[in-house]
């Protein structure tokens, strides 16, 4: 007979034995549960190994702008759209390559795949190129990220214009090394008179007439914007100077952020700079001759109308400035290589300077039942063009009065526009000179060229090359401290250090002095 306490102590030993049955079971939820939670790394592993492999090298990114939509007729529900500047050399196809989105409300994160495209001159050899990142996310979002395998990069986004003062907005250029205040007068009137609202990008201007803009633009008449150059505070390595391998001051990515703010906003957008005029020779409005010239196609991407160069003269008086003497003392020219493109909105997304690589040939599907698609393709125009008057040059004389109306250089029995809307306008530009809040900048306007023709002589020589990446940062415009100037400028932020791109933003936009008119 064993010991009463041997029994005990086997009755406490089987009480702490697990059957098999059990144990295996245990095991199992602890197996099932390490798998639910870790779930996404295995596919988020894969992901950044395939990404991987398009990796040459380390690089920059400048993110310009992003725009969360609640609901976009082309871009969807809950869309995210970002427009970078992007070094091409970082991976084999930046068209091909993916990025990861986060999207953030108050309760839940939403991690999606976004889309890169390019938008650049095909015959240049630019190594930075203008990319939409585009994406869609969750509802009401908070916060915006976009996720790598080295971690998260947060950035500020905004949404885009519910409203746009009228139905055709045009999108001007950055205004760079600015003192032809007189063509920007014309561009205004023309504009206001036949139906379109300016949205002008700022980047160096002398000092008065950036003060007459920036005034016009407190006053509601126009809309102006800040454009600032790439800069990157911290990098990792040496690196290509961005605004050197950028083609001239980056017009196609504030050409694509004009297009993103006003694309549920506005009925057609256009693209220009400030020396381009549109005469609508087939209508009373622009608005009228781009419905039109649509004639309800879904095919066109865009209106392509070519530009043909005018030589003309200015005055240094402001109150001499006249439509009649600019249209009057006009030599017409040739036509240039790219035109100009107006869209309507839902049909592009992003664009180089002169019509977007990206919409050219795209399949449209017009019904559910069609096999074969259509295809997206610019509508050359060939009864109307911009004038382009780029090198205007002063005039030591008086005013020229012409009467006589000009004519359509395309169509040489048709008039640019009649008597009354040539009278319109220059009652504009005088209402406009006579602004009681204008006075002060309208006396001290520049009266002679200082930046304009030597900026000329520089870009036209670097077009002589072929494959050249044509830059404004290449032109050695010296500063003149008799001539002061406003630089567009911000609080500059670079995360930390990463591959393939390193992401830099911008916050805090404001116009400083202390740059002069080029850096």
């Amino acid at each position: 007979m064993l010991p009463k306490t041997n029994k005990n102590w086997k009755q406490v030993k089987s009480q702490l034995r697990l059957p098999w049955g059990i144990l295996f079971l245990v095991l199992s939820v602890i197996s099932v549960l390490i798998w639910f939670f870790s779930g996404d790394e295995q596919p988020n592993r894969l992901f950044y190994d395939e990404m991987k492999l398009m990796e040459t090298g380390e690089e920059n990114a400048f993110i310009h702008s992003a725009y969360y939509y609640e609901s976009s007729k082309s871009l969807g529900k809950n869309a995210i759209a970002i427009v970078a500047t992007m070094h091409k050399g970082a991976v084999t196809d930046l068209n091909e390559f993916v990025l990861k989105i986060v999207g953030t409300n108050s309760t839940t994160r939403l991690v999606t795949d976004a889309r890169l495209s390019t938008e650049h001159d095909p015959d240049e050899s630019c190594e930075y190129t203008t990319v939409l990142i585009q994406a869609n996310t969750l509802n009401s979002m908070t916060k915006l990220e976009i996720e790598t395998r080295d971690g998260l990069v947060p950035l500020p986004f905004s949404e885009p214009k519910r409203d746009s003062p009228r139905p055709v907005v045009f999108c001007i250029a950055p205004l760079f090394a600015a003192e032809q205040w007189q063509s920007f007068l014309m561009q205004l009137h023309v504009t206001k008179k036949f139906g379109a609202h300016l949205h002008v990008y700022m980047m160096t201007m002398l000092e008065h007439y950036y003060q007459m803009v920036r005034e016009l633009g407190e006053l509601g008449v126009i809309s102006t914007q800040p454009w600032l150059s790439v800069k990157f505070s911290q990098v990792g390595k040496p690196f290509l100077e961005p605004n050197r391998n950028s083609e001239l001051r980056n017009p196609a990515a504030a050409f694509t952020d004009c297009l993103l703010q006003y694309k549920e906003a506005a009925q057609f957008i256009g693209f220009m700079e400030i020396e381009d005029l549109l005469f609508p020779v087939n209508a009373d409005s622009y608005y009228e001759e781009f419905e039109r010239e649509y004639e309800g196609s879904y095919q066109i991407s865009a209106l392509y109308y070519q530009i043909i160069e005018q030589q003309s003269v200015k005055y240094s008086s402001p109150e001499k400035q006249s439509l009649g003497a600019l249209l009057g003392s006009a030599q017409g020219g040739d036509a240039m290589k790219n035109g100009r493109s107006i869209v309507r909105p839902e049909r592009y997304n992003s664009t180089w300077t002169h019509y977007s690589t990206q919409a050219e040939s795209q399949p449209v599907y017009l019904t559910e039942q069609q096999e074969d698609p259509h295809y997206l393709n610019r509508k050359k125009i060939s009864t109307n063009a911009f004038l382009r008057f780029k090198n205007l040059e002063y005039s030591p004389g008086e005013t020229v009065n012409s009467t006589v109306i000009p004519m359509n250089p395309l169509s040489h029995d048709q008039p640019l526009l009649n008597e009354e809307q040539m009278k319109e306008i220059e009652d504009g530009i005088k209402e406009t000179l006579l602004l009681p809040t204008l006075q002060d900048y309208i006396k001290r306007l520049p009266t002679e060229d200082f930046y304009s023709t030597k900026l000329k002589e520089c870009l036209d020589n670097q077009r002589h090359g072929k494959g050249h990446c044509v830059n404004t940062k290449s032109c050695n415009l010296p500063n003149n401290d008799k001539i002061p100037c406003r630089h567009s400028d911000g609080l500059y932020h670079s995360v930390r250090v990463m591959k393939p791109y390193t992401y830099h933003y911008v916050t805090e936009y404001y116009f400083t002095r202390n740059l002069g008119c080029y850096e």
